[in-house]
């Protein structure tokens, strides 16, 4: 009886030891956010008018908007308690993706094969044109103009060096960190042109300054995640949010609001 009591108690132990101490399935990205009660968004804050600070200090743009309309559909309720936004630039914004430090950039972020190989894109929201700004005074009439002549700024880690090299691949290129900086360039007569998305460039325009209509590529904005298993049910409620504001025309009242050209 001792013996069948003791070996009762081992085989008890051994289930609350072993059996109650079992790993709970892991959450994938999207039950992670609805736990938690707000989204985490990568966004650009000195790239008027998709992310800056107005005069007031408010984080404002038309990636701010993009954000606050998917948080509501992914949600179920409007609430600027839905979103937490983490300052990114061109160079890190990848990176605190990855590192998920972010859940996902809403950065004017453009769609592109390389970046396919390490993020996913959910379908885009927003067609911007690389274009070509310039001082007035300028006689520059296109980018060739830069094989044999001037200096020409890019935005590191944009799409636009490889443009830039598409058209004229003998061109004297510096590289910018911020679309601030290049503005800055070409105003203290550092540079002679920039080469941006028509969009942004545009937030920068003033009685000196204007723009090459020329497009020398399109370019696709979307929302980008992290390029996991964990990410695709994130993905599907991204694309799904993205459709929701292209169906109620939603979109085309951010766009109004917001983009000047």
């Amino acid at each position: 009886m001792k013996k069948y009591i003791y070996i009762s108690f081992i085989f008890l132990l051994s289930f609350f030891l072993f059996g109650c101490s079992k790993k709970q399935p892991e959450l994938n990205d999207l039950q992670v956010i609805k736990n938690r009660g707000y989204l985490i968004v990568g966004t650009k804050t000195d790239s008027p008018p998709f992310g800056y600070y107005n005069k007031e200090g408010k984080l404002v743009g038309f990636d701010i908007d993009i954000a606050y309309a998917i948080a509501e559909n992914i949600f179920g309720k409007k609430s600027f308690a839905n979103v937490k936004f983490v300052k990114v630039d061109t160079q890190n914004r990848i990176a605190k993706l990855n590192s998920k430090e972010v859940d996902v950039l809403v950065a004017t972020m453009s769609i592109n094969d390389k970046r396919r190989l390490i993020m996913n894109f959910s379908a885009p929201y927003f067609i911007a044109n690389q274009k070509l700004l310039i001082r007035k005074t300028s006689k520059i009439g296109n980018l060739q103009y830069f094989n044999k002549n001037g200096r020409l700024v890019v935005i590191m880690g944009t799409t636009g060096e490889r443009v830039a090299r598409n058209f004229a691949p003998n061109a004297n290129l510096i590289g910018a960190k911020s679309y601030t900086q290049a503005i800055n360039l070409l105003i203290n007569n550092q540079v002679d042109g920039v080469l941006g998305d028509d969009c942004i460039l545009a937030g920068y325009l003033n009685d000196n300054l204007k723009i090459i209509n020329h497009s020398y590529s399109k370019e696709y904005y979307a929302v980008a995640v992290r390029k996991t298993n964990k990410s695709k049910e994130l993905l599907n409620a991204l694309n799904a949010a993205v459709a929701s504001i292209l169906d109620e025309r939603q979109l085309n009242f951010i766009t109004k609001k917001w983009i000047v050209y």
